[in-house]
């Protein structure tokens, strides 16, 4: 199996499963990837995603290709259509938020699907870097449109251009990430955040993703339209009259039995 999928409680734990190839992604992991945040979304709160051995993942697996390069060149615009998207849209419209276990190398693919996770913690020997203009390719899987929202377009046009190893310390500097830890406890705090999001409401945290996400791109009205008709909504519903009980009454929210 190229992915591994673990409940630890409400936290779905899916892990890339290539150490030997440094969780290079082919086909199997792509799909193993969908299914898993399919099932996440279905029996679990939150999920945490991370690489087995001593990366994260290092993008696409180029040795899969090589017949393809020996005869001409391989359709690497299909390959991302076919493969890569469906991974990448799974991963940035899942219906639980997403923690990011940066254990070891983010490169290429690897640092879009990092980015592509609500929230990243790092390893401290862990670093990112986007590697496709050294061999004379642009980013994929959403690194640009990722960069360039968290640390705006000049910075990410350097950092793509030039394929610089951001260290874990830097990219907390630059927001690419939340918290660094020591290297063997990253996936532990991972899960730590991952339940403390899952104590809270799925719909409300994914709302707000997609609420943040859409707001670079809209007016100020627009943003403020979007923000009343999701209020609104989520009004309306029984974790929310929990979340407002909880308040007047002191106590920790029961979001999970609401209603």
């Amino acid at each position: 199996m190229s992915v591994d999928y673990q409940l630890d409680g409400d936290v779905a734990v899916i892990t890339f499963n290539r150490p030997d190839r440094f969780n290079a992604i082919e086909a199997g992991l792509a799909t193993g990837t969908v299914d898993a945040l399919d099932q996440a979304g279905g029996e679990a709160r939150a999920v945490v995603l991370t690489g087995k051995g001593k990366a994260f993942c290092s993008g696409a697996d180029l040795s899969q290709l090589m017949g393809d390069y020996e005869s001409g060149g391989p359709d690497l615009a299909s390959l991302l259509n076919d493969v890569f998207h469906p991974m990448v849209n799974a991963l940035a419209n899942s219906k639980v938020p997403t923690v990011a276990a940066v254990n070891g190398v983010a490169a290429g693919a690897g640092l879009g699907i990092a980015l592509g996770c609500d929230i990243r913690i790092m390893a401290e020997s862990a670093f990112l870097t986007s590697a496709f203009t050294a061999i004379g390719l642009v980013p994929d899987s959403g690194t640009t449109w990722w960069l360039a929202q968290h640390v705006g377009v000049s910075k990410a046009i350097e950092l793509t251009m030039t394929n610089k190893r951001v260290n874990a310390e830097e990219a907390r500097s630059l927001g690419l990430c939340a918290e660094v830890v020591p290297d063997g406890e990253v996936v532990v705090r991972a899960v730590e955040l991952a339940t403390t999001l899952a104590d809270m409401v799925p719909d409300a945290l994914v709302t707000t993703r997609r609420l943040v996400r859409d707001a670079v791109e809209l007016s100020f009205g627009e943003a403020l339209e979007a923000e009343r008709r999701e209020q609104g909504r989520l009004g309306k519903t029984a974790e929310h009259r929990e979340g407002v009980a909880a308040f007047l009454e002191k106590r920790k929210p029961d979001f999970r039995n609401a209603g």
